[in-house]
């Protein structure tokens, strides 16, 4: 490697099984995270899918990562149920 490395200091440094996510735990979870729980992985058809990227601030990845971890779901699920969610208001309008 080139140039300089900068240390580890000892707050970063933790533990196997004692890290803990950069969001408090007991953020908020919407309507999108309830329906997200409702999928079931293995009911997931991954044939035939396309392949998306989505780009977030900060804010709103911390968020997505702390709702997961809290409901064990995948970034996936929960976007699928997002879009859900958002086709099913669009339709009732």
């Amino acid at each position: 490697m080139a140039g300089k490395m900068t240390p580890l200091e000892s707050g970063l440094i933790v533990r196997k099984g004692q890290a803990v996510p950069a969001i408090p735990r007991g953020t908020p979870v919407s309507g999108i995270a309830n329906a997200a729980e409702k999928l079931s992985r293995a009911g997931r058809n991954r044939g035939g899918t396309i392949a998306i990227t989505v780009r977030l601030d900060p804010d709103r990845y911390g968020r997505l990562k702390s709702v997961g971890l809290e409901h064990g779901l995948t970034n996936q699920e929960i976007m699928v149920a997002a879009l859900d969610e958002w086709f099913r208001k669009d339709d009732a309008t």
